[in-house]
C-alpha cells in the first residue's frame, strides 16, 4: 500500500457543501486499533464532540442483504482520530489526509475559471440630466424614510403590510447609499451657488454630499 492510496477518499455532501470524506471503518482498520469498531467510533464521537452533519454523515449500506451503518467522516475528523491513536499509523494517515487536501485545493484552483473583468461604460450627461438623477435620489430617500416611519404604526395595527414596509425601508437604504456614493462622485465638479435659484442644485447638492437626508436609521 502506497501513500497515494492508503484508504479511499471520495467526495460527498455535508450541509449542502462538497467535502472530501473517508469511511471511518476503513480508517479504523488502517490504524490497526485493537478496540471493536462500533465501540471505537461511538466513543470517539462522544469523547471529542464530533457532530453529525458537520463532521460526519451516517449512511446505510447493505451487505449480503443486511443493512450496515457506515460513518463517512471529513478529513479534518479523520486527522483528529488519527492523532489520538499516538502511533506511527496515525501519523502516517494524518500526513496522507493533509496531502489529499492539498491536491484537491490545487485542482480546484487550476479549474477555477478566470475572472471576467468588469465592463466599464462612458456616458455623456447634460447638467440638467445629472441634476434630475440627484433629485431622484432625494425623492427616493424621502420615500424610504416615510416607509420606515410607517412601520411601527402598521405593526401596532397588525397590518399584513408591516413586514413588507419594514423590509423595503432597509433594502432601499442599501441601494440608496450606493447611489449616493456614485452621484457624489459624478457631481464632484458641480458648483453650488446658494443664491442661484435657477437650477435648484442648492436644494439637493448639500444633502447629497452629506450622505444623509434626515436619515432615521
Amino acid at each position: 500500500m502506497t501513500n497515494s492510496n492508503l484508504i479511499a477518499i471520495f467526495n460527498g455532501q455535508i450541509a449542502h457543501q462538497s467535502v472530501q470524506l473517508c469511511n471511518a471503518r476503513e480508517l479504523h482498520s488502517f490504524l490497526e486499533s485493537q478496540r471493536q469498531y462500533a465501540n471505537w467510533i461511538s466513543e470517539r464521537i462522544k469523547d471529542y464532540g464530533f457532530t453529525e452533519n458537520e463532521d460526519y454523515i451516517i449512511v446505510t449500506e447493505r451487505t449480503n442483504g443486511r443493512p450496515r451503518k457506515e460513518y463517512h467522516i471529513t478529513l479534518d475528523m479523520g486527522k483528529e482520530l488519527a492523532m489520538v491513536e499516538r502511533n506511527e499509523k496515525g501519523r502516517q494517515i494524518r500526513k496522507y489526509f493533509i496531502e489529499c487536501e492539498r491536491q484537491a485545493k490545487q485542482k480546484n484552483e487550476e479549474n477555477r475559471p478566470l475572472a471576467i473583468p468588469e465592463k466599464t461604460y462612458t456616458f455623456t450627461l447634460t447638467e440638467y440630466e445629472l441634476r434630475k438623477l440627484a433629485w431622484l435620489w432625494k425623492i427616493a430617500e424621502r420615500m424610504r424614510n416615510i416607509l420606515y416611519a410607517l412601520n411601527d404604526p402598521l405593526e401596532k395595527l397588525g397590518s399584513r403590510y408591516s413586514a413588507c414596509v419594514y423590509g423595503a425601508s432597509r433594502e432601499y437604504k442599501l441601494s440608496l447609499d450606493e447611489c449616493q456614493k456614485l452621484l457624489t462622485r459624478m457631481t464632484a465638479d458641480v458648483e453650488c451657488h446658494p443664491n442661484d435659484s435657477r437650477n435648484h442644485w442648492q436644494r439637493v447638492l448639500p444633502e447629497l454630499r452629506k450622505g444623509k437626508l434626515n436619515n432615521p436609521i
